[in-house]
C-alpha cells in the first residue's frame, strides 16, 4: 500500500511538470511567459507521441522552474497548431520572447531535446 501511494504521489508531482495548453490560453501561458517554453503538439492516437511523453517528462522534471513544458492536443485545439504550420506529430516547438525559436519534428531522444533547450535555459 505504501509503495502504491508513493508511486501515485510521484506521478501527480510529475504531472505538474507539463501543463496542458489550448487555443484559448496559449498566448497568455506560452507567448507572454517570462520563461522559455517547449510545447509538444500531440494526439492520443499517435504512437510516436506516446513514446515521446515519458522522455519529455524526464526532461521537464530535470528542468523544473527553468522552462515551461507544455503540450497541446491537435485533435482538440486546431487554431494554434495551424498558425504554426504543425503538419505532422509529434512536433515540439521552443518558444522564447513571444516567438518560435526551434522546432523538432518526430520522435526525438532525450539528448536531442536537451541540446535544443539548453541555450534557452542558459540565456
Amino acid at each position: 500500500m505504501e509503495s502504491f501511494l508513493s508511486r501515485r504521489l510521484a506521478e501527480s508531482h510529475e504531472a505538474e511538470d507539463i501543463i496542458d495548453v489550448s487555443d484559448g490560453d496559449f498566448r497568455q501561458r506560452i507567448l507572454s511567459a517570462d520563461l522559455p517554453a517547449l510545447v509538444d503538439f500531440w494526439a492520443s492516437w499517435c504512437s510516436p507521441c506516446m513514446a515521446l511523453e515519458p522522455i519529455i517528462r524526464r526532461v521537464a522534471t530535470r528542468h523544473r522552474g527553468e522552462m515551461i513544458f507544455a503540450r497541446m492536443n491537435v485533435d482538440k485545439d486546431k487554431s494554434i497548431p495551424a498558425s504554426y504550420l504543425v503538419m505532422s506529430i509529434p512536433t515540439m516547438i521552443v518558444f522564447s520572447g513571444g516567438g518560435e525559436r526551434e522546432r523538432i519534428v518526430g520522435l526525438a531522444s532525450e539528448e536531442a531535446i536537451e541540446r535544443i533547450i539548453i541555450p534557452y535555459i542558459s540565456a
